[in-house]
């Protein structure tokens, strides 16, 4: 149950980074050919995220969205030798073994902590 919440999570944060890329007005500048996605891939994009979403719980899909509008990107995060991958802080011991049973939070940042052994 754990994993498959941090995997919708980490589904939904790529979501969010390809909607929020293809509306940014450098999306051409950053390599793509086509200056404007087209609406059905919007549509389509839109309508995966919604149906995403709702398979989140609530609480977590609250904090995902306040992370999100904080950060603007980045709201799951790894943990690499101890250090939270979204603000670079020494992780205490015990939030780092935490975090590889549960959905926990970075102490500083509160963006999501996932550890991959």
């Amino acid at each position: 149950m754990i994993k498959k919440q941090l995997n919708l999570l980490r589904t939904l944060e790529e979501l969010d980074l390809i909607l929020k890329d293809m509306a940014s007005p450098d999306y051409k500048k950053i390599g793509f050919k086509i200056t404007k996605p087209t609406l059905d891939f919007v549509k389509t994009a839109e309508k995966e995220r919604s149906d995403i979403a709702k398979l989140i719980e609530p609480r977590l899909l609250a904090s995902y969205e306040r992370i999100m509008k904080r950060y603007g990107g980045r709201v799951v995060v790894q943990v690499i030798d101890g250090f939270c991958g979204g603000c670079y802080i020494k992780l205490p011991s015990e939030c780092v073994s935490r975090c590889s049973r549960e959905i926990s939070n970075c102490p500083n940042c509160g963006r999501f902590l996932y550890w991959v052994k």
